[in-house]
């Protein structure tokens, strides 16, 4: 059941450019399978408790668990929409707007439409991200594409090389993107 949060058996089209690949820390990923996690280690522990699965069951269930929490995913960002590892992509035009929510944000819903949770670390890269996000359906509800608006070569600093086609710099502060 975890794994269907990452992976499904669904033909994934992207007609969108690459944006970001934004891959998850470790600290985001086990907010992602927290809940799975809690539940399917309490019922492998309950079943050993009394008597009905041998002691492999249990190794078996932490093995599984810390395979799931360490598969690395990040989250693909196009023109088009989002997705998360192998799942299918969510159109930009689907979202509403973006909320902070525990453990990362959330990018409600339009029109009833279902929301989608992402997943962050806390770190201090967030808010650029957040920012990004924002951006992004901002951008697609303007019939634009849904690529932020980068500085221009004139007002960088000396040295700093300016991101090229379909790259976003994660760098540069909040003020410079808007």
């Amino acid at each position: 059941m975890a794994l269907l949060r990452i992976v499904r058996p669904s033909p994934r089209s992207d007609p969108g450019q690459p944006v970001l690949t934004f891959r998850l820390p470790l600290l985001a990923r086990a907010r992602l399978h927290a809940i799975p996690a809690i539940l399917l280690f309490a019922s492998a522990t309950m079943l050993f408790a009394i008597g009905a699965a041998p002691f492999w069951v249990l190794l078996i269930t932490v093995a599984a668990l810390m395979v799931l929490i360490g598969w690395r995913l990040s989250y693909d960002l196009t023109t088009t929409g989002i997705s998360l590892g192998h799942t299918g992509l969510r159109r930009w035009t689907e979202f509403a707007g973006v909320v902070r929510a525990p453990g990362g944000v959330r990018l409600q819903g339009g029109a009833g439409g279902p929301s989608f949770r992402v997943w962050l670390s806390g770190s201090r890269g967030d808010d650029e991200f957040v920012l990004l996000l924002r951006q992004m359906i901002k951008g697609a509800y303007q019939g634009r594409d849904a690529v932020p608006p980068r500085p221009a070569d004139s007002v960088q600093p000396t040295g700093v090389r300016s991101p090229r086609q379909g790259e976003v710099d994660l760098h540069t502060s909040a003020a410079e993107l808007r």
